[in-house]
């Protein structure tokens, strides 16, 4: 409802009518009707936006570990809009033709994402309910390599929905390790994709200078294989 002032002016929406005031001048606008556009190109993309924040949500807890220096770093934005903006672009999110939906690609997810190094040669075995973990060479001699870095380990159903995230051993110590699933995940007719990532746990220096390590910092993660269905 429209007010008239002290001037004989008129404020406010009347009818069909915005009325406003612009240098003791009175202007009539036509109210704005805000549109909602649904073509199939903008359909498809909030498609694709409610399925990454449905997938944040379900791996969150990994996102929040993973992704945790990735959003301190960059300013207003939480570990799961770093996840979703990770694997926006990068084919972990494909456009399935048959269903009319979007789908996920395993190999391509990015659980963590940072700096920090992961060896090549990790590899994942599944016996039963055990899920044996090796990594030959942990790389030490890299770079981007310190002793007291934690191995993380994600394990994720998808068409549970079900997921579960270890803390594993250090990278000085994790040359093999085994973790035990579940009991109730070996009758689920569903497939389990694993992934595994290293994270800094403290500072390191470089000749006594600025810090090199920084707690929380990530390697990407890396995608060990699909296992059951």
């Amino acid at each position: 409802m429209s007010k008239i002032d002290s001037n004989g002016l008129e404020h406010g929406r009347r009818g069909d009518k915005i009325y406003v005031v612009l240098n003791g001048q009175q202007i009539k606008k036509e109210l704005y009707r805000p549109t909602n556009p649904r073509t199939p190109a903008q359909q498809k993309h909030r498609a694709k936006l409610a399925f990454a924040n449905r997938l944040s949500a379900q791996l969150a807890e990994a996102v929040n570990i993973g992704f945790a220096r990735i959003a301190e770093e960059a300013m207003n934005q939480t570990p799961r809009n770093a996840f979703v903006k990770a694997n926006w672009d990068n084919g972990a999110l494909r456009w399935d033709e048959e269903t009319g939906a979007w789908a996920l690609r395993p190999e391509r997810l990015l659980l963590a994402q940072g700096p920090r190094h992961i060896p090549e040669g990790i590899t994942a075995e599944l016996d039963g309910n055990l899920l044996r973990i090796t990594c030959p060479d942990p790389g030490l001699a890299h770079t981007h390599a310190v002793p007291d870095e934690r191995l993380y380990v994600a394990v994720y159903l998808p068409d549970v929905p079900a997921f579960i995230l270890y803390e594993g051993p250090l990278r000085n110590s994790c040359s093999q390790c085994t973790f035990e699933l579940p009991d109730e995940w070996s009758d689920l007719p569903a497939a389990m994709h694993v992934y595994a990532w290293f994270q800094a746990t403290s500072f390191h220096r470089a000749a006594g200078t600025r810090a090199q390590v920084r707690p929380d910092q990530s390697s990407p993660s890396r995608y060990l294989g699909t296992f059951g269905c």
